[in-house]
């Protein structure tokens, strides 16, 4: 199960990787909005590089033992974040595009299993 939980997060973290680093445009469209300040660009593309070294780490870490139970509170952790921050951002700019429901529940699902997955670890150690 562990297994499972790092490859399907790196699946998902590569591919907001892929478009954030390489077409941060194309994904605002689908929401009506564009950047144009080469700033704001290039922080949109560093996140896109975030997501794909924590993807990259992931790999590794569903492949050594001893690195998983890591990895998998990492994932969880920045998933809480990732709802922390769509938590303030319901409250300081109100409700956002529905089409970004989707990563909220995304993101819960991620969060919420990752720290079933520590918790059942902790519970099994003597």
């Amino acid at each position: 199960m562990k297994k499972t939980y790092l490859i399907l997060a790196a699946l998902v973290l590569t591919l907001m990787g892929l478009i954030f680093a390489l077409a941060p445009n194309r994904y605002l469209a689908g929401f009506g909005a564009a950047i144009s300040d080469l700033s704001l660009l290039n922080v949109i593309r560093s996140f896109g590089g975030f997501y794909l070294g924590l993807a990259a780490f992931l790999l590794l870490s569903s492949r050594k033992a001893n690195l998983m139970d890591g990895a998998i509170l990492s994932v969880a952790l920045v998933m809480t974040g990732f709802l922390a921050g769509r938590t303030i951002s319901l409250f300081a700019d109100g409700l956002p595009n529905p089409k970004l429901w989707g990563s909220l529940v995304i993101e819960l699902i991620f969060a919420a299993w990752g720290f079933g997955l520590v918790l059942k670890n902790k519970e099994s150690q003597p």
